[in-house]
């Protein structure tokens, strides 16, 4: 079942996990031209003995493709709490 993602408030993608083992977002409302809703934005495949993701021949992203893929990190390793603080010295 595909989960919403927001972003700012705003309905930007959409989560779902294909065949157990693609985990794929896909355009959905915000700012994103209709022929691109519903299509995929990024998907990552768990073959198992790690995660694939493709890039651009140059092995390079750009800004919109690293937040799609922070996301997708970030749904995969749901169990995981990260945050950021600066250390207090004592």
């Amino acid at each position: 079942m595909k989960q919403q993602i927001f972003i700012d408030d705003i309905h930007e993608y959409d989560y779902d996990m294909v065949d157990d083992n693609i985990h794929a977002l896909y355009f959905q409302g915000g700012q994103w031209n209709s022929h691109l809703l519903d299509t995929v934005a990024m998907a990552i495949k768990d073959d198992g003995n790690g995660l694939r993701v493709e890039f651009d021949e140059n092995g390079k992203i750009d800004y919109a493709e690293a937040e799609r893929l922070f996301i997708l990190l970030k749904l995969i390793n749901q169990p995981a709490k990260y945050e950021i603080a600066e250390k207090k010295l004592l």
